[in-house]
């Protein structure tokens, strides 16, 4: 379902339509240059390869091709908070330049980009080591907090043997 709230394409000033790709709700130029708005973090649910290949306003987003342009364009300013938006590497090493908002950390995919991040093997092995370390993290914590709780049994049995 498409619906517009009132958002113009930073890029060709065609509206905005708010597309769902899965869970996530996202800004998209269907009707344009297929540049694509994302708040802060959501790039990170849609960026891999195959993710939500089966819905078809996706497709049809990955379908275009990045503006020869955009390298050479002026800044475009967040549509959100109005900031110029800073041009950056996405990740390094990968070629692929997107415009990040630093005031509201929101970025601007133009057409074509979210397909070039989802194919590259650098962003692909990034994504693998990304996802490794919250793995790792996420068993750190949890021997952390089982080593706390014992600890914490510990204390409790040598209070209630002294109480004696």
């Amino acid at each position: 379902m498409e619906r517009n709230e009132g958002y113009k394409c930073p890029a060709c000033g065609k509206a905005l339509a708010t597309v769902q790709i899965n869970e996530t709700e996202v800004e998209a130029c269907t009707q344009g240059c297929g540049g694509i708005w994302l708040d802060a973090a959501e790039l990170f649910r849609i960026d891999e390869e195959g993710e939500a290949d089966d819905i078809p306003v996706l497709q049809k987003l990955l379908a275009f091709n990045t503006p020869r342009d955009t390298e050479n364009r002026d800044k475009i300013s967040c549509m959100k908070c109005e900031c110029k938006m800073r041009r950056h590497e996405y990740r390094e090493g990968s070629g692929i330049y997107i415009d990040e908002c630093y005031g509201c950390g929101g970025i601007w995919l133009d057409g074509g980009e979210l397909k070039a991040i989802r194919e590259n093997p650098v962003v692909a092995r990034s994504n693998q080591e990304r996802e490794q370390l919250a793995k790792d993290f996420s068993r750190r914590v949890q021997e952390e907090a089982r080593r706390l709780k014992e600890e914490e049994k510990r204390r409790q049995m040598g209070r209630s043997r002294r109480a004696w």
